[in-house]
């Protein structure tokens, strides 16, 4: 790994590095770092979990060194995951209450009979189609991150949304416990022109 970063990085002059879209993306299902069309490297389970990390913020923290190694800007959080995951925003959205589940979950089955990770960006809603992907922000300090349904609940008056304990850390929500936040559904784009469609026939 450390080799090829060296050799993208060996000659950051190099037109190709300049003018290439550096950015997070999936490769074979795998998050991973691309530049332009060639692949850095993929980033499997058992290189995240040497690192500790999650493998997506991984991926996006990687791609962030190397855009501003080769003099671009880093996305933020929200902006990497969209693009990693080829996702558009729809007219979509709505706000409410946020929680989060951690430890005492770890490790049990959820609504889909995933095995609920605390470690990845996931979320739980009393009605949204599973694998919805979903853009939640902080209304308190405007952080986001893209998170995916994958479980029900809150089952607590007053709440709508349960994030994971991941989730909460990148909005910053982890200690409060509980915000206000705004959510847009995302969609990837073939979806997305067929609700389009649907809406104005």
């Amino acid at each position: 790994m450390a080799q090829r970063l060296q050799e993208f990085l060996s000659n950051p002059s190099d037109p190709y590095l300049k003018n290439s879209a550096v950015e997070p993306a999936l490769i074979d299902g795998i998050p991973g770092v691309k530049v332009g069309n060639r692949e850095l490297i993929k980033i499997d389970d058992a290189l995240a979990q040497g690192l500790a990390s999650n493998r997506d913020l991984l991926a996006i923290e990687w791609a962030n060194h190397l855009r501003m190694a080769l003099g671009k800007t880093p996305f933020n959080l929200a902006e990497s995951q969209r693009r990693m995951y080829g996702l558009v925003e729809t007219p979509r959205m709505f706000k409410g209450k946020a929680s989060w589940y951690g430890p005492q979950f770890h490790g049990r089955l959820t609504a889909t009979g995933e095995t609920y990770n605390q470690h990845e960006l996931t979320a739980a809603h009393p009605s949204l189609p599973f694998n919805t992907y979903l853009k939640v922000r902080n209304l308190k300090n405007g952080d986001s991150v893209i998170v995916r349904i994958n479980d029900r609940g809150p089952f607590i008056p007053g709440r709508n949304l349960d994030l994971s304990r991941e989730a909460a850390r990148c909005i910053n929500s982890e200690k409060v416990g509980v915000v206000p936040f705004e959510a847009v559904i995302m969609e990837s784009p073939p979806r997305f022109h067929q609700y389009l469609v649907r809406n104005e026939g």
